[in-house]
């Protein structure tokens, strides 16, 4: 899990470069302008995706954003995922898990080729994984913490064994599996529906005729526009040389989109939170963390103040269960007064300011809340502000603490707060455990309960059927973090390249034989 993300993101400025007029151009005007409306021509027909050569392209090792991007059209996982986060079968075809949840089994589908020809085997996916499993620091390092043993049982069965039950565990594995033996090669073997091929000393990609998806003979090439750094597909982009790319809106600098684009968006699991200091007296009680969770209107949040670039959330799991409706994201101001009512917390002397008896004093003191924020980031800014003014309207005082992301982090670690406005890109099992649970690594707020820590654990054993709406309904009476919304993920497209283009949470490609040619 990666907590309140550090991020250089593009940033797309998307212009129309006039050239000054040239010699040739007066002498010859009309066969010039023949040949730069060829040029435009090619241009807008073709597809080109950034490529970070300065490394290996491997779907598990390679740490380049630019690569990760490239990989969605070069390999395939036993599963992908919809954008409920629910896994759909790719390379495996069927699965069974054991009755105490410990022990899942693959089988992989017939008929499935690499690009160099060999048949996808059992062999290949239990080498992929071993290597996710013994490669710290990479993308899908955590998704196997609680993997123990990974071993292939015949040409078509996968076996993986896990320290603890976990029901949702299929969903952590789209990640992408690549030929054993090919680790090291410039691009490791794949499945996917694009295969590299090297031409003239240059990569591009190529339609994979053997693909086992359904082919598509319209869109048969990709160039590979060689980019050594993040900040060189802005340039790619303007140029029309990069015409896909995948970008973050929420962030430290943010993507501004303009001119002929067009944009495509898909959910995430980066959930915006407001972590919570139990060390604060009134924080500590689960009245008041629910009046403060009441106060925030998270629908009016995700349409201003993050630009529709989110989706409004209560629970820490995407997307919101059937029962969480619309209304539920809207303030109820009714409803904290209720709360803070029950524990004491009104105006006594009417000044507008709410107070209560701090530690039974007899002495009554007004409620102020010092909210710590990165200051890099003004989606954040600009969400405190709102959440502010409507604390502010029920009569609770606020003091937003903003620091740069440095200081952030040390007064994080040192609990130097009362609520902090955090980020956490959870795994697509959506588990919270190191949120929320007793000594979890991002428990800055240091909340501890023990009923928590149990309903957590029968939810991710899926002792029954109740057992995952039990941990939620806690949660909600609880509110150990306070939920805001989950951001969007972005990919932008030069405008017109593509019709029927879809996208999904973490596959570009996923729509690719329904792809045709932007009119």
């Amino acid at each position: 899990m990666n907590f309140t993300k550090k991020i250089c993101v593009l940033v797309l400025t998307f212009t129309m470069l006039l050239e000054g007029c040239t010699l040739t151009e007066r002498l010859e005007p009309a066969n010039t302008a023949q040949t730069e409306q060829t040029a435009q021509t090619e241009q807008n027909d073709r597809i080109g995706l950034a490529y970070y050569s300065a490394e290996k392209v491997n779907p598990v090792t390679s740490m380049s954003d630019i690569n990760a991007i490239l990989c969605n059209a070069l390999y395939e996982g036993l599963f992908v995922l919809d954008d409920t986060f629910t896994p759909q079968t790719v390379l495996c075809e069927e699965y069974t898990a054991s009755a105490n949840g410990l022990v899942y089994t693959f089988t992989i589908k017939e008929g499935i080729f690499f690009w160099s020809g060999e048949p996808l085997t059992a062999t290949d996916v239990a080498e992929s994984y071993r290597l996710v499993k013994n490669s710290p620091g990479t993308r899908y390092y955590s998704r196997f913490s609680e993997v123990t043993k990974i071993r292939a049982v015949d040409a078509r069965t996968v076996e993986i064994t896990l320290s603890q039950p976990n029901v949702d565990f299929v969903a952590l594995l789209d990640i992408p599996v690549f030929r054993a033996g090919t680790q090291n090669d410039d691009f490791s073997d794949g499945t996917g529906p694009f295969m590299p091929v090297r031409e003239n000393g240059e990569y591009h990609l190529s339609a994979f005729q053997d693909w086992h998806g359904e082919t598509n003979p319209e869109i048969d090439r990709i160039d590979l526009i060689t980019t050594v750094r993040a900040k060189s597909v802005v340039y790619s982009f303007s140029t029309g040389d990069v015409s896909m790319t995948r970008v973050e809106r929420i962030s430290d600098e943010p993507v501004s989109l303009s001119g002929a684009v067009d944009v495509y968006q898909s959910p995430s699991t980066e959930l915006h939170y407001l972590g919570v200091n139990m060390k604060n007296e009134l924080l500590a009680l689960p009245e008041f963390r629910r009046a403060v969770s009441a106060v925030i209107d998270r629908t009016e949040i995700c349409k201003n103040a993050l630009q529709t670039y989110a989706d409004p959330a209560l629970l820490p799991q995407n997307p919101q269960p059937d029962y969480v409706t619309e209304q539920s994201f809207t303030a109820d101001i009714d409803q904290a007064t209720a709360l803070l009512n029950q524990i004491g917390v009104t105006d006594s002397n009417g000044d507008g300011v709410l107070d209560y008896a701090a530690n039974g004093a007899p002495t009554r003191q007004p409620v102020l809340l010092r909210i710590l924020v990165n200051t890099e980031n003004t989606y954040k800014q600009a969400v405190l502000s709102q959440i502010g003014l409507s604390l502010g309207q029920i009569g609770i005082q606020t003091e937003i603490i903003s620091v740069d992301f440095e200081t952030y982090l040390t007064e994080l670690t040192a609990g130097n707060f009362d609520l902090y406005y955090g980020d956490a890109v959870l795994q697509p099992d959506f588990d919270v455990r190191a949120l929320i649970a007793t000594a979890g690594k991002l428990n800055y707020g240091a909340y501890t309960d023990l009923t928590m820590d149990g309903l957590l654990t029968a939810a991710r054993a899926g002792t029954d059927e109740t057992a995952k709406r039990s941990f939620q309904q806690y949660f909600l009476q609880q509110m150990p973090v306070i939920p805001i919304a989950f951001e969007r993920i972005q990919v932008v497209l030069r405008g017109g390249l593509l019709q029927n283009y879809e996208t999904a949470p973490a596959q570009m490609f996923i729509s690719y034989p329904m792809w045709r040619r932007g009119s």
